[in-house]
């Protein structure tokens, strides 16, 4: 194997490990950088690694752009010496490509949650699915590992022209209480930072609570601090 693992999320922000083989360690590497291109249909990536043990790398995989298998170059930058020691090398130095590597982007479960979330914004019933979570006993790190997942994802998706957290009605439920009552504080940051937002802090669900009173309810304190600001 010479990268792991072999797919990742749109957003990317996952750990890319490559096991360098003998061939592709330099005889002396002191002056070597390693990249990896990321090189799909429509957009190319060059990633810089580092260095975990004497032949292993490591990488953040970037965000990509659509759904597809790109191919990965794993590349190695060797520096030109300078003809004088004690200016830099007037040229950066030789490119070469070492190995070759399919790569998956997908669309995994939080991508997925992320568009129908935005899909919902000014539906009265839009959220009703999704309070459905209220009847599972999702643990503590699960939620954390929901909201930074879930916040990436917000993050890279393209929101529609002209959207905002209120639509064009007047929801009950509004993506801020979704978010009050998972505790998810990423997603809340990234969801107050978009139109709407100062509206929707102020609208009530059906039960009569804003996103402040539902984070207060479910003993998410420093979400409430964060809704009442």
């Amino acid at each position: 194997k010479i990268i792991s693992p072999f797919a990742s999320p749109l957003f990317g922000r996952c750990v890319v490990t490559v096991q360098l083989s003998d061939e592709e360690l330099a005889a002396d590497d002191r002056g070597v950088d390693y990249f990896l291109l990321f090189a799909g249909s429509t957009q190319r990536h060059l990633t810089s690694t580092l260095r975990s043990s004497h032949d292993t790398l490591q990488a953040l995989c970037p965000a990509h752009n659509c759904c597809e298998v790109v191919l990965v170059t794993l590349c190695s930058a060797t520096q030109t010496p300078s003809r004088y020691p004690e200016k830099p090398a007037s040229c950066p130095g030789t490119v070469a490509p070492l190995a070759e590597h399919r790569f998956s982007f997908v669309q995994d479960l939080a991508f997925d949650m992320a568009q129908f979330l935005v899909s919902t914004a000014g539906r009265a019933d839009g959220l009703d699915g999704a309070l459905l979570l209220d009847e599972c006993q999702i643990p503590v790190q699960e939620c954390e590992r929901l909201d930074e997942s879930l916040a990436l994802a917000l993050h890279h998706l393209v929101l529609p022209p002209g959207w905002s957290l209120l639509g064009n009605l007047s929801p009950q439920e509004t993506l801020l209480h979704f978010s009050a009552r998972r505790g998810l504080s990423r997603v809340t940051r990234f969801l107050l930072w978009q139109p709407g937002a100062r509206e929707a802090l102020q609208l009530v669900n059906k039960e009569g609570h804003s996103p402040a009173a539902v984070a207060a309810q479910r003993g998410h304190e420093h979400l409430r601090e964060l809704l009442t600001k």
